[in-house]
């Protein structure tokens, strides 16, 4: 990795962590069950921490993957909007490819692909695509990262949402090399195989799990180095934190 792209992870990582410590005094509330139940500094710990993991899954994890895919070459864009339209029969259509998956996700493609009429570029409820990609070869991505849990319901709303943004973006171009996916941040049951039942209406290969995540932004497997790098900003700024929680 270029030491300008891994400084300007840590930049964003540091100033992340730091902002919620400035806030912090701001959000707390009054919790007297937990107050019993722990010690302050514990207590402060887990609300920075849960802070944290909301943060993460709203937003870093998001500008992470555009400074790897800019730092690669590859066009990108977070919270992008497809603009598009999908004609009646290819709704049905996808609403039939949901129920019933094809055999992978080229052929569900392939068949939105034939059905998709050539619409106006308009405003689709489903449009917002957490990270776009364009490669240099023309090949698009669009990526949903979601928390690394999704529950049956959430899996299965993102499952028809991507299908749907290979709709609308087919309506604009049927030529577009479309590529649409589920970001898993990192396994939880690493070492274990991420698999988890809630998602078995996707595609294994939709969903993008750990290092396959962050390889298509990168293009490389670079996961062991962004690791490193959260190490690095921990090891800088643990002086800092363990300072405002002994203050409080």
């Amino acid at each position: 990795m270029k030491q300008e792209t891994k400084q300007e992870i840590k930049d964003l990582i540091a100033k992340t962590i730091q902002k919620k410590l400035a806030q912090y005094k701001q959000e707390t509330e009054y919790k007297p069950f937990f107050e019993a139940l722990f010690d302050k500094k514990t207590i402060i710990n887990g609300a920075i921490l849960q802070s944290l993991y909301t943060t993460f899954g709203m937003s870093i994890y998001e500008q992470m993957a555009i400074i790897l895919a800019k730092a690669a070459g590859y066009e990108a864009q977070g919270q992008y909007e497809i603009l598009g339209a999908i004609d009646n029969d290819t709704e049905l259509l996808i609403i039939d490819i949901f129920n019933s998956p094809r055999e992978n996700k080229s052929i569900e493609i392939e068949e939105i692909k034939n059905s998709i009429q050539s619409a106006e570029p308009l405003k689709d409820n489903d449009r917002v695509v957490d990270v776009y990609i364009k490669k240099p070869t023309g090949e698009e991505i669009f990526v949903d990262i979601k928390t690394v849990k999704p529950n049956k319901s959430e899996f299965e709303y993102i499952r028809k949402k991507i299908l749907r943004w290979a709709g609308l973006r087919l309506s604009q171009n049927k030529n577009a090399k479309v590529q649409t996916y589920i970001g898993i941040p990192y396994n939880p049951y690493f070492p274990e195989d991420y698999n988890r039942w809630t998602g078995k209406k996707c595609h294994k290969e939709e969903i993008l799990v750990q290092n396959d995540l962050w390889n298509i932004f990168a293009g490389y497997d670079v996961f062991n180095e962004l690791i490193e790098i959260f190490k690095e900003v921990g090891e800088e700024i643990k002086s800092e934190v363990e300072e405002f929680i002994n203050s409080k």
